[in-house]
């Protein structure tokens, strides 16, 4: 979804018109599911948070400033979510095994980053990573978003983000190459 298109949505959030909610929704359920999960990493807390997610967007579109990055907002506001559900929880979440964490492998691939996803199950190969590393990842691949959102999600220099992102793809990927699992 472009950042017009975006803006549209918003526009007809405002004027009380669902389908502004929806075109969002189709663009972006999965992306955030997938975010929700990867913090998580307990399945129904993530539906639920994602069902929230939308809830939320609809009383709050309207705070949107055009032309700042919908895609960094949409990921801030979810990331704060997750973060006050695991508050509100007091403890850690449990790890569903049959779960990845937001990534299918792929097959068939070029670039190291596809190589050691098609490898490995995601969720065994995002546990060798440190928590920050994770979520870069999980941001960058996942949710699809640039390093620049990424270092403006998380408040952190892009130049932090991009190179902690290849350190763990280099982690990952060496893991990859000796068939090892942490």
């Amino acid at each position: 979804m472009t950042e017009t298109e975006f803006e549209h949505a918003v526009r007809l959030i405002e004027q009380g018109d669902s389908s502004g909610l929806h075109m969002v929704y189709d663009a972006y359920a999965d992306k955030i599911y997938r975010l929700f999960l990867g913090k998580l990493h307990h399945q129904q807390d993530a539906e639920d948070l994602t069902s929230d997610f939308f809830l939320r967007l609809w009383e709050i579109a309207p705070q949107h400033q055009s032309g700042r990055g919908h895609r960094s907002w949409l990921a801030v506001i979810a990331r704060n979510m997750a973060i006050d559900h695991i508050r509100k929880a007091g403890r850690e979440m449990p790890v569903e095994d049959t779960e990845c964490i937001g990534v299918e492998p792929i097959a068939d691939s070029d670039t190291p980053e596809e190589t050691v996803l098609g490898t490995m199950q995601t969720a065994d190969l995002l546990s060798s990573l440190t928590e920050d590393e994770q979520e870069i990842v999980r941001l960058h691949i996942a949710a699809e978003l640039t390093f620049r959102e990424i270092a403006d999600v998380l408040k952190r220099p892009l130049g932090t983000v991009a190179w902690k992102y290849r350190q763990a793809i280099r982690k990952l990927q060496k893991l990859a190459e000796e068939g090892c699992l942490l």
